[in-house]
Parts: C-alpha cells; sequence; structure tokens
C-alpha cells in the first residue's frame, strides 16, 4: 500500500491540507500519515523550556493529531488507515526524516500566505495544497518544464510520472514557457519533444516575460487540477506556489537517484 506523509501544525492551512489528503488517500488506496513536529528551539529559542512545559505542549500535540485523525476517518467514512507521529526538532529536518523512513508517494502540507514551504528539499513529491481548495478528482495535470528541462531532460524518473499518471488516471499536459531571457533560436527540443510526446502527447509552448506570467496566462485559459514543477525556488517564484489557485506538486532533482527504489 502506498504512504501519504501529511506534515500538520493544526493552522487553518494545515488541517485543509490533511483534508485534502486524507480525501486523496481514500481515491487512491494509499494509507495517511500525519506528523506534527515540536520545534522547541523556535518557540524558545534562548530561555529553557521548564519540564511542565515541555509535557503540556506534547500532550496538546498528541491530542492535536488525535482528534485531526478521528475527524479524517470519519470524513471518509473509515475508508483509510491513518498513523500519527510526533517528532521533535526542526520541522525540515524531522519531517525528511520520517519521509525517509516511510518512504511515501507524496508529502502533501498547506500553503500559508506569506510563507515559503520550509520542506522543500524533500527527496520526494511535495504536493502543497492552496489555503481554500478542497479536494476534487484530479483529472487534468500541467507539468511545467524550463529550457534547462529541454536542453538537459526531464529531472525525475519517467516511471515516476507514469505511475502517477495511471494512479489518478488523470490527464498530463507538458507545459513549456519561452521567456525573454531564452534564446530560442539556440534550444534545440526537437528531442525533447519526441522523447515527452511517447509519454504525454500534448506539448504546449507560450512566450511571456516572465514564467510565473506565462503559467498564470495558461491557467486563465485550461482547467487543471495540478500543476507539476521541477528546481524549487528556482524556475518558479515562491509566489506560484503560494497563490497559485490548484494544488502545486514540487519534485527536487534528487528523485534521479530514487528511480532505482520506486
Amino acid at each position: 500500500m502506498k504512504n501519504i506523509v501529511a506534515a500538520v501544525d493544526f493552522s487553518e492551512s494545515s488541517n485543509n491540507a490533511a483534508r485534502y489528503a486524507a480525501d486523496l488517500a481514500a481515491a487512491v488506496g494509499a494509507e495517511l500519515h500525519l506528523v506534527h513536529v515540536l520545534d522547541f528551539h523556535a518557540i524558545h529559542p534562548e530561555v529553557p523550556v521548564p519540564d511542565y512545559v515541555l509535557d503540556e505542549v506534547r500532550n496538546a500535540g498528541f491530542n492535536g493529531l488525535e482528534t485531526l485523525a478521528a475527524e479524517l476517518k470519519a470524513r471518509t467514512g473509515q475508508k483509510i488507515n491513518i498513523a500519527t507521529d510526533l517528532e521533535t526538532g526542526t520541522v525540515e529536518r524531522r519531517v525528511r526524516d520520517f519521509s525517509w523512513w516511510k518512504k511515501p508517494f507524496l508529502v502533501v502540507r498547506g500553503a500559508s500566505e506569506g510563507e515559503t514551504p520550509s520542506i522543500g528539499q524533500l527527496p520526494y513529491p511535495l504536493l502543497i495544497i492552496p489555503r481554500d481548495v478542497t479536494f476534487r478528482q484530479v483529472r487534468n495535470v500541467v507539468i511545467a518544464c524550463d529550457a534547462e528541462e529541454i536542453d538537459n531532460g526531464m529531472p525525475v524518473p519517467f516511471e515516476f510520472l507514469r505511475e502517477l499518471r495511471d494512479l489518478l488516471r488523470a490527464h498530463f499536459d507538458v507545459l513549456h514557457v519561452a521567456t525573454g531571457r531564452e534564446e530560442s533560436a539556440t534550444i534545440s527540443f526537437r528531442e525533447w519533444r519526441a522523447t515527452l510526446m511517447a509519454q504525454f502527447p500534448e506539448i504546449h509552448f507560450i512566450s511571456a516575460p516572465t514564467v510565473e506570467e506565462g503559467v498564470n496566462e495558461y491557467l486563465e485559459h485550461h482547467p487543471i487540477d495540478w500543476l507539476v514543477i521541477f528546481h524549487f525556488h528556482k524556475s518558479l517564484s515562491k509566489n506560484i506556489v503560494l497563490h497559485c489557485p490548484v494544488p502545486v506538486m514540487s519534485i527536487k532533482d534528487r528523485m534521479r537517484r530514487m528511480g532505482a527504489e520506486r
């Protein structure tokens, strides 16, 4: 059975993402793992925390996980298995270590206004859920590629993308935004296009001043359910991640080395 990890902090954005993750797990037959990280250093960076305060915070964390898990089980009609885990340390490191242990198909978290997702270095796909988005069947997925992907090839195993497409039973398109900084005459995309079309027949090219503007233009005219991007914090600005109206899946280059594992 596939695993989905949802990193939660009990904010409204986080709880909404956990609900999305539960609905997704029910749709694809996955097990959901809720992980909450207590970062005491972030709460009290210079003052030692008394033991009774630590106990209160831990108990609140356990209670929050139990309450959320009960809500999600009721929401999905008891159709999914939900496990909970309380970790202590920095959020990014503990979620990363937990993910290495569970080897999830993907990690889910909420997008908060003005906050750059803090676990963008995960070697697993990270699905970022906008705060007001609820789950619906994923029918159309767009993979946004930049000039580097054209020159060097897709930075993740095709096996993963095919598996994701088949699991969701969704239609996948590829989008390339050519910006003013690119020398279009020097971009060799014929071989790249031929390789991609064997997997994803529809490839769209848009010219725009920035990648963000091109993606936004595409979203205005095409109904999609997920946007997939590579090179987190590189090709697309954090504004795409934080303000995109649909869930954004960020995939790191590191997934190249995960091909054998998957």
